[in-house]
C-alpha cells in the first residue's frame, strides 16, 4: 500500500478550488470533500499510472487544469504574505501594513480571513520553520540560529520550539523519526 500527500501553498485553495485557505486550515482534508470531480480524476489517473514519475505527472496535469482564473487573494494580501516570507518572518507587521497602505488592524483581519492566521502568526511560523531547518542541518549553534532567525535570544527560540513542537530543539533532534531518517541519509562530513 502506498499513499500520496499533497501539501499546498496558502494561495492554492483560492486558485485551485476558489475557496480561501481559512476554510481548509487546521486539519487534514480528503480531496473529495473539496472537489469530488478533481478527486475522482486524480484517483483514476494515479491508479492507472505504472510508475511514480507517471503518477506525479498525472497529479501535475490535473492540478494545473484545476486553476480558476481570476480567483486570487487580494493583491495586498499576496504582497503582505510575500514580504513576510522573503524576510523569513523578520519583517515587523507594522512595516508590512505601511507598505501596502493599510492599518495593522485591517491587514490582520483580511489576512486572517484569507489564511486562517494573522500576519504576526505567519511570521512566527516562518521564523520557526527556518530555525527548524537550520537546527536539523546542525551546522550552527542554537544561539547563532536564534540570532539569524530573528529571535531575541536562544531561550526565545526554545520557547517557540516547545510551543510549536512540544519539545526542545535538542530532544527533537534525537527523538523525531523524520529528523533521524533525514540525518541518516546525509553522508558524513569527514
Amino acid at each position: 500500500m502506498a499513499g500520496i500527500q499533497i501539501n499546498f501553498t496558502p494561495f492554492a485553495p483560492r486558485i485551485r478550488f476558489d475557496t480561501p485557505a481559512v476554510d481548509l486550515a487546521h486539519r487534514t482534508h480528503d480531496l473529495a470533500e473539496i472537489s469530488r470531480p478533481i478527486a475522482a480524476e486524480l484517483h483514476e489517473r494515479v491508479n492507472e499510472a505504472t510508475t511514480w514519475s507517471a503518477r506525479f505527472d498525472a497529479i501535475d496535469e490535473v492540478l494545473v487544469r484545476a486553476v480558476h482564473e481570476g480567483t486570487q487573494p487580494r493583491p495586498e494580501v499576496v504582497s503582505s504574505w510575500r514580504q513576510i516570507a522573503r524576510s523569513h518572518g523578520r519583517l515587523p507587521v507594522s512595516l508590512v501594513a505601511d507598505r501596502i497602505g493599510w492599518s495593522r488592524r485591517h491587514l490582520n483581519g483580511v489576512f486572517r480571513a484569507e489564511f486562517g492566521i494573522g500576519p504576526k502568526e505567519a511570521a512566527r511560523v516562518m521564523r520557526f520553520d527556518r530555525a527548524r531547518r537550520m537546527i536539523s542541518a546542525q551546522s550552527r549553534t542554537l544561539a547563532d540560529i536564534a540570532a539569524t532567525c530573528g529571535y531575541a535570544d536562544q531561550s526565545h527560540l526554545n520557547r517557540d520550539f516547545r510551543l510549536l513542537t512540544g519539545t526542545s530543539p535538542s530532544l527533537w533532534l534525537t527523538e523525531d523519526p523524520m529528523v533521524r531518517q533525514d540525518r541518516e541519509r546525509r553522508p558524513l562530513d569527514r
